[in-house]
């Protein structure tokens, strides 16, 4: 495994990178978890603007400086829980999987929000128990709260965890 730092983004961030960790990851991981038509209309440009949270994103890097890994958080995108803090995102090249490069991202991501918010939250899809699992080992639990997020190829249903 190659050496790696998590940093924080900025605005020379190469956002691109960022967009083909996305993509990559969704194929990836999310086959036979989201409809297949989800996946192949997926479109870089269109489905990720990850340069509007430069100032919420950390990221994964190479010592050769390659994006390999991306987490976003912040405050509360839904009403619901104004107050908490929410882990948007996180997402590891699907070739750096499994080597500590998203437990290092999730717990820089934790320690930044858990300056400003004694709660914390994050919406994972219900039949990824990959994520769960991994959610459930940094002490989040399901909230009982499930949340039907219907999307032009079908519903995606996604579980709250909280913190």
């Amino acid at each position: 495994m190659k050496n790696y730092q998590i940093v924080k983004t900025n605005q020379s961030t190469d956002f691109d990178s960022i967009r083909q960790v996305y993509y990559q990851t969704w194929t990836y991981s999310y086959a036979g978890l989201v409809p297949q038509a989800l996946l192949d209309n997926l479109d870089t440009k269109k489905n990720w603007n990850p340069e509007t949270r430069v100032d919420n994103t950390l990221v994964a890097l190479t010592n050769d400086q390659q994006i390999v890994g991306v987490c976003t958080y912040g405050p509360a995108r839904r009403q619901k829980y104004t107050g908490l803090g929410e882990i948007y995102s996180l997402y590891v090249l699907p070739q750096f999987q499994h080597q500590g490069i998203g437990q290092k991202l999730f717990q820089s991501a934790l320690d930044i929000l858990q300056k400003d918010f004694d709660d914390l939250y994050l919406l994972v899809l219900k039949n990824n128990l990959i994520a769960r699992a991994f959610y459930e080992m940094f002490g989040f639990e399901a909230s009982g709260e499930c949340i039907a997020d219907q999307t032009k190829y079908g519903i995606l249903h996604e579980m709250v965890y909280v913190k």
